[in-house]
């Protein structure tokens, strides 16, 4: 038993690098469009580049990173409870904070630690007080409800709008501006989670049924909204990158992603019915906290951006 949860935390810590690693390595693509220096910023390009960020090599081996990072997310299942999973992505903030100072040389303000800790324990509060999914539904019949797929193009919608206001809108507060970019790649990105477990479950039914028990039309919509939140939320977070410290970009992004995954599997796959009226209770308060860590982190960065 020790020897499982020994190597179910070993894969965890590992898909927590290499997923951070990932994004500071979209960020050192992104650094090299200015400068000859990416990691130092300190030689800047008399032209600056002209080629695909995408294309670069620094970026197709972040992709890769970030594809690593999943896979090992997947087989830690397999030694771990869902729960501790997830427990254990709050602790992937700290990770991240301490690869970017490795590989960017970057590091929060002192004044930015503050709100930080508040996004951590709400982030950790939130996880511990939610519940695994106790319904008496499969994934299938709980997608197939309406409120599930009004909560799903809703979800867009609103992100879509707000990506519109902020791409085009000249008045927003500084601070609103520099936190809209990572928050939409975090929302976005919690829409790969939700429709990978409906997929996860298409696949796995048909492997032992030999047939395919779900309806055919939601298990396209399902794979087309995974592909096209793995684009999006790439795009966006790469919009954040190209203008903000990575730390402060990837730490948004991460508590946006954990907040709206847990959100997605209370609506849409009822993780939350059966949670007792205390443990909702520390859920609002963990919410509540992360939001204010988020909001005072933004207001600090702005206030503080060199």
């Amino acid at each position: 038993m020790i020897a499982t949860a020994v190597i179910g935390f070993f894969l965890l810590v590992c898909a927590a690098v290499s997923s951070s690693l990932s994004m500071n390595f979209q960020k050192l693509a992104q650094n090299q469009t200015k400068y000859y220096d990416p990691r130092e910023c300190k030689h800047k390009r008399k032209i600056e580049l002209i080629s695909n960020v995408c294309l670069r090599p620094l970026f197709l081996v972040a992709l890769v990173l970030s594809a690593t990072a999943s896979v090992l997310d997947f087989v830690a299942l397999a030694f771990l409870p869902t729960s501790v999973v997830g427990v254990f992505s709050t602790l992937a903030i700290v990770i991240n904070l301490i690869v970017t100072r490795v590989v960017l040389f970057e590091k929060p303000k002192e004044k930015e630690f503050y709100p930080i800790f508040f996004i951590f324990l709400g982030c950790l509060i939130s996880i511990i007080s939610t519940s695994e999914n106790v319904s008496e539904l499969t994934p299938a019949q709980l997608l197939d409800r309406w409120k599930s797929g009004f909560f799903i193009v809703i979800n867009w919608i609103v992100f879509i709008t707000v990506s519109v206001i902020l791409e085009y809108s000249k008045f927003l507060p500084k601070w609103l501006q520099q936190v809209g970019f990572p928050v939409i790649a975090g929302g976005l990105g919690a829409q790969n989670v939700c429709m990978g477990k409906y997929i996860a479950f298409a696949v796995t039914e048909m492997i032992e049924h030999s047939r395919l028990t779900v309806r055919a039309d939601n298990l396209i919509a399902a794979i087309c909204l995974c592909v096209a939140s793995i684009v999006v939320h790439v795009a966006w977070l790469n919009k954040g990158l190209k203008i903000l410290k990575a730390y402060y970009c990837i730490l948004i992004y991460q508590s946006t992603w954990c907040l709206f995954t847990i959100l997605s599997g209370i609506v849409v796959y009822d993780n939350n019915k059966f949670l007792s009226a205390e443990k909702w209770v520390f859920f609002v308060v963990g919410v509540t906290t992360s939001i204010f860590g988020v909001v005072t982190l933004a207001q600090t960065h702005a206030d503080t951006r060199d």
